[in-house]
């Protein structure tokens, strides 16, 4: 199937590709659903493409079109383009019909008019309005087969835009078109919590693969967005073995050098547990890196925020104003989950950051939707993940759960690591505690450390156990204490001892040099003896031997 695409990337993405070209698409909705600013904000993109559309109208003025257009950001040059053509085909109010019409002028007037501006894209805005008066149903139906052969003949796309019933798929004056033509969308506005929730779902698209949920909508300034759905990312991100540090020496250890590059981290813990303050200190180390993040807090206004932070010897202000971090408070309540996800995405898309961190993600919760946090928070890890983004998330738990464990929303499954926060409570003290749940592709300690703040900022203590239990607080300075002082006492131990010894080598040595010349001595009296007794010897020789006599040699001796 040729399809032609609307420019509204996220509707062509779960089109795959955008709508049928030469074929009538129904659009179909409540009151207030966007059926026609879905219908403008195609028009108006494809005159952005150097298109041109025709918008026919049956139920507002030209004037009032062009007044709701003029509401987006893209309404302007919309309304003041000259490929653009409104045609005005509202029923008069004072007509009264007798008997069957045709559209056959209508289409006349179209086709020329769409020849003159070279328009591929036409709209016809609440058609019902007209054709309720056609008195035989079938002859209206016969009508809407006469539209769709139109879109043929002429090569248009043609939106047809209709009402119907809540939670129905027939259109009010209409029924049974929808199965006349290949594509049908259907669009709905309900009340939710008190807040108008819009959803947007492809009820029919004949030989085309498309997604088929009903997904949730949004209209702002922009006009139409489906936040979940948005454009074609990689989906063949490198993994990353590259560590990035969180900015303390002794848990980067702990998790095998740092978490990697690319990958979520989770830091769940009750209030007051060093949460945001580990989050900053990860962001303010990126800037180390120079890296740029985007911080996202919720109800967090970024004065107190910042200033707070620098108690603890983290300075984000010089990087903010640097622009290497930028951040951004929202409020948890004072939008749906659908609209905090689209900001967020937008931040991205504007920003393009190395990292993210999102203070606390679990604030979501807070937020009304249809669809619930859990799906904004799955559609939010996996857009980072694809993107590349190393994301540090904080989750609020409660007093209800002293294990500290069981986050909301589940995105301790989603994250790739994750580390709880909680208190210690011991001997009237109550000492931050941290551990690592999980962390995958990592080998990582599984044992209980105390957090430790100050204002020379984040670390984590010595571990001391007693009986299998880590000590902390004024437990585990005495017992450092008691161990320095062992230290010490074996020390000085040691350093007698080695003296002992060194004394009694040397008391050795002396010993062995005495031994070593009274060796010497006797080898030499040995030695002269020895010579004295050969040469002894030698004169007794001669004497005896005639030959070689001397007769002056008697020296005193007898030869007898």
């Amino acid at each position: 199937m040729e399809k032609r695409t609307t420019g509204i990337i996220d509707l062509d993405r779960v089109t795959q590709g955008g709508l049928p070209a030469g074929q009538t698409t129904l659009v179909l909705g409540e009151a207030a659903a966007g059926k026609t600013v879905l219908a403008l904000q195609v028009l108006a993109r494809a005159i952005e493409q150097g298109g041109a559309g025709v918008f026919v109208s049956f139920e507002e003025s030209p004037a009032q079109i062009r007044q709701d257009a003029a509401s987006f950001n893209w309404g302007k040059n919309l309304i003041e383009a000259d490929s653009l053509e409104v045609i005005d085909a509202r029923p008069r109010l004072s007509a009264e019909t007798a008997g069957e019409f045709d559209l056959e002028g209508l289409l006349s007037i179209v086709t020329a008019t769409s020849r003159q501006k070279g328009a591929a894209w036409i709209v016809f805005d609440g058609i019902d309005q007209l054709l309720r008066h056609q008195v035989e149903h079938n002859a209206a139906i016969n009508q809407i087969r006469r539209v769709d052969e139109a879109c043929a003949e002429n090569g248009w796309t043609l939106l047809l835009t209709g009402k119907t019933r809540h939670d129905g798929i027939e259109p009010f004056h209409l029924e049974g078109i929808e199965f006349l033509l290949s594509a049908t969308i259907m669009l709905s506005a309900r009340i939710v919590d008190q807040q108008l929730n819009r959803s947007l779902r492809i009820a029919k698209f004949r030989g085309s693969a498309h997604v088929t949920d009903e997904l949730p909508m949004l209209i702002d300034d922009d006009g139409i967005a489906l936040p979940y759905h948005y454009g074609n990312e990689n989906d063949n991100i490198e993994a990353s073995n590259e560590r990035l540090s969180l900015g303390v020496e002794r848990l980067d250890a702990l998790l095998g050098g740092g978490i990697y590059r690319g990958s979520s981290l989770l830091i769940s813990g009750r209030p007051g547990t060093a949460k945001s303050t580990l989050a900053a200190r990860f962001a303010e180390t990126a800037v180390t890196r120079g890296q740029k993040t985007l911080y996202i807090s919720f109800d967090e206004l970024e004065g107190p925020y910042v200033r707070n932070l620098q108690s603890v010897g983290i300075n984000l202000r010089d990087p903010i104003e640097a622009g290497q971090v930028r951040f951004q408070t929202l409020s948890a309540y004072a939008a749906r989950v659908t609209e905090h996800f689209l900001v967020i995405r937008r931040l991205l898309d504007d920003f393009e950051p190395d990292c993210l961190v999102i203070d606390p993600i679990s604030a979501l919760l807070k937020a009304s939707a249809t669809e619930g946090a859990e799906m904004a928070t799955e559609r939010l890890i996996d857009m980072v993940r694809r993107r590349g983004i190393t994301t540090l998330l904080t989750s609020l738990t409660g007093v209800r759960d002293p294990e500290g464990e069981a986050t909301q929303g589940q995105i301790s499954t989603l994250a790739d690591s994750w580390i709880v926060l909680d208190y210690n409570v011991r001997g009237g003290e109550r000492n931050r505690s941290l551990s690592i749940v999980k962390s995958r592709g990592s080998g990582h300690s599984n044992q209980q450390r105390e957090l430790l703040l100050s204002s020379e900022g984040i670390d984590l203590a010595d571990v001391y156990e007693d009986g299998g239990e880590v000590l902390m607080g004024t437990a585990r300075v005495e017992r450092a204490q008691q161990d320095e002082a062992r230290a010490r006492r074996e020390q000085l131990e040691w350093k007698q001892r080695r003296n002992d010894l060194e004394r009694r080598i040397a008391q050795a040595e002396k010993e062995r040099e005495r031994l070593a010349q009274t060796l010497e001595l006797e080898a030499e009296e040995y030695n002269e003896a020895t010579r004295l007794d050969e040469q002894w010897r030698n004169r007794i020789r001669r004497r005896r031997d005639p030959a070689t006599r001397n007769p002056e040699d008697r020296d005193g001796f007898d030869d007898n």
